[in-house]
């Protein structure tokens, strides 16, 4: 009997070892370029409907919510239009290392945006932050163009302190 109390021991530390254990590293940077990568076809063919569902509620949230949050990227789309601004390509870098906090997976991803406007060329950087509350199957993204990172920890509290923002790039202008 105490032989078979110290096995169930053993296999319930390993199940709670389990349980708190990342999964695969490489694995997780895959799901998140994958999913970062359908994110942007959604955004440069228009279909904010399906793209705002790779965006963190908290973002949507303080947009007003996903109605109004797919009125400004139409807006955004119009105005970038309107200046014959194209989005000509965006690309991910490999994810940062993946950090557990709370019931959350999360990483930082890099983000090189190249623009054409009328005349030149225009490459922006940036950086997404990745959150996953399946264990890394489903990602949601929160860009952190216009903020810091105490701004992003106020809308995301679970936010965990060893997230760091690499310091904010100026774009590379091209002129022609």
């Amino acid at each position: 009997m105490a032989r078979l109390f110290i096995l169930f021991i053993f296999f319930a530390d390993y199940l709670i070892a389990q349980k708190n254990s990342l999964p695969d590293q490489r694995l997780l940077s895959e799901y998140v370029n994958l999913q970062a990568s359908q994110m942007v076809i959604y955004f440069k063919t228009g279909d904010y409907k399906s793209y705002v569902k790779y965006i963190h509620p908290s973002m949507i949230n303080g947009a007003g919510g996903e109605k109004k949050m797919i009125e400004l990227l139409n807006k955004q789309n119009a105005e970038l239009k309107l200046r014959s601004v194209e989005i000509r390509n965006i690309i991910f870098n490999s994810p940062t290392e993946f950090v557990r906090s709370k019931n959350e997976l999360q990483c930082t991803i890099s983000q090189q945006t190249e623009l054409k406007p009328a005349q030149g060329r225009v490459i922006t950087y940036t950086t997404l932050i990745a959150i996953s509350i399946d264990n890394g199957k489903n990602w949601k993204f929160i860009d952190t163009a216009k903020m810091d990172i105490e701004m992003v920890r106020k809308l995301h509290p679970n936010l965990s302190s060893k997230i760091v923002l690499p310091p904010k790039q100026k774009p590379i202008v091209y002129s022609m």
